[in-house]
């Protein structure tokens, strides 16, 4: 099961990290090449309605196979579990809140807004769709950028988890 949750994990990380270096670096420098700013407004739209559940998925792949797998730790730590990996464990819980927070917002109110906006389902200027769109942007900017960091700190967890390797294997 250990083996398992790991792997869940990597590929959650895989999946959040890809979703959001594709929506950065890829989906929005695209988006120049369309002229017609209503049509842009609505690929984007188009795109992130696809975007955002694959990267929430991902997110939430992280966080649940973590907390399985953190389970697991404590049992086999015991009480030598939080001096051994609580001070790495308070900046990945501290940042893992921050990229669900930032996530809710690109997701649930900003990116939802938008697509219902370039849709014609409530009303928004063109103007305003482009301020959520690049709003949006800064957002998935801002949280692959704390993924970043996360995923560092999670690098430190594995020699405290996994020992170190000795040099003669």
């Amino acid at each position: 099961m250990t083996h398992l949750l790991s792997w869940l994990h990597v590929t959650g990380v895989a999946v959040s990290l890809g979703s959001s270096l594709f929506l950065v670096y890829v989906m929005f420098p695209s988006l120049k090449s369309i002229d017609d700013r209503a049509q842009r407004m609505k690929t984007l739209a188009a795109a992130i309605q696809y975007f955002h559940p694959i990267f929430l998925l991902g997110i939430c792949t992280v966080f649940m196979s973590g907390a399985m797998r953190l389970t697991d730790l404590k049992i086999g730590f015991g009480q030598l579990y939080y001096s051994s990996v609580g001070h790495v464990l308070l900046w990945k819980f501290g940042l893992t809140t921050l990229i669900f927070l930032i996530a809710g917002g690109q997701c649930f109110g900003m990116g939802l807004k938008l697509q219902r906006m370039a849709n014609g389902v409530i009303a928004g200027t063109l103007e305003r769709q482009e301020r959520l769109a690049n709003t949006i942007k800064k957002m998935a900017a801002f949280n692959l950028i704390v993924l970043a960091v996360t995923i560092y700190f999670g690098l430190k967890l594995m020699p405290i988890i996994y020992g170190t390797p000795s040099p003669e294997n």
